[in-house]
């Protein structure tokens, strides 16, 4: 039932930029990135949908809500490239980090024009509280990535935890709870949502980070010069002997093959995969039971 719902969130993403009439080719540029980004992470596309349904209210209720969330998605995804100077995810041009900037505040507009749009059986209140939520989590988001555009970035494992929980977390968060909203307005399970996407949110993050670390291709993170986690571990726990010889790799990790398996040996030795690997279980075990009514802790709701 939910294959066909990311297709219906693109068609209202698509017939929001139509109906408000930008210029014309900034709108062309618009629908462009929607068709780029169509085939990518569809599997979240519906988690707003599916968390509605799992609160009880029919799935179509929060088809504009799931837009305004991938729009926000976008957005963020537009921005993030800019920033770090990647924009070659979605232009061939290196001078069109303003332009990729100008599409992301596009998308943050959609994602507003969304909300406005969500299913008119919604109270005052709920359409109230969504707008609210979706704004205090841009800027909760805003702040995560902050961190990493200050001059010392994410320089140890307190940063980066406060880095994903500020993205990553937060944003899974409002998908899982925006998408309950459309269905019941009980603080207390609405608080639960926000929790399971949360920890479901900073689950994924890990995993990328692991996969992204130890994968040789064109994702490899110490081929991009990316400290994340793993090395960040290393740096906070292994021996000073130890963290002197990654640093020594890193430089050379950049563009030497072999430089990049050394580091991944090291990490492995010292125990950051199992550590990262643990984590990971754990942020499933509390989304699991974030899940669980206070009034019945053996089921599910």
């Amino acid at each position: 039932m939910t294959a066909s719902f990311p297709t219906k969130v693109y068609a209202h993403l698509h017939n929001i930029i139509s109906n408000a009439s930008p210029e014309p080719v900034y709108a062309q540029a618009l629908h462009h990135v929607l068709e780029k980004t169509a085939e990518t992470h569809r599997e979240v596309i519906v988690l707003p949908i599916v968390a509605c349904q799992a609160a009880g209210g029919s799935p179509g209720r929060a088809v504009p809500v799931a837009a305004a969330w991938r729009a926000l998605h976008i957005a963020a995804r537009l921005l993030d490239d800019a920033e770090d100077g990647e924009i070659q995810h979605w232009t061939e041009d290196e001078r069109a980090s303003a332009r990729i900037i100008n599409l992301g505040a596009g998308f943050i507009g959609i994602a507003n024009l969304a909300l406005a749009q969500a299913d008119t059986d919604l109270s005052t209140a709920q359409r109230l509280m969504l707008s609210q939520r979706f704004n205090q989590t841009m800027m909760v988001m805003a702040g995560g990535q902050h961190l990493d555009l200050l001059p010392e970035g994410v320089i140890d494992m307190g940063s980066y935890w406060r880095h994903v929980r500020g993205k990553t977390g937060a944003f899974f968060g409002l998908a899982i709870e925006s998408g309950a909203l459309c269905a019941i307005t009980d603080q207390e399970a609405l608080d639960r949502y926000y929790e399971f996407g949360y920890n479901l949110g900073v689950m994924l993050q890990l995993i990328d980070d692991l996969n992204d670390f130890f994968t040789e291709g064109p994702h490899d993170d110490l081929a991009a010069g990316k400290h994340t986690l793993p090395i960040l571990f290393v740096e906070e726990f292994a021996p000073a002997s130890v963290q002197s010889t990654v640093q020594t790799l890193l430089p050379q990790a950049l563009h030497d093959p072999a430089a990049r398996r050394r580091i991944r040996q090291i990490v492995r030795e010292q125990g950051a995969d199992v550590y990262i690997l643990a984590e990971i279980a754990r942020l499933r075990t509390l989304a699991r039971y974030s899940l669980l009514p206070t009034d019945d802790p053996d089921g599910a709701l």
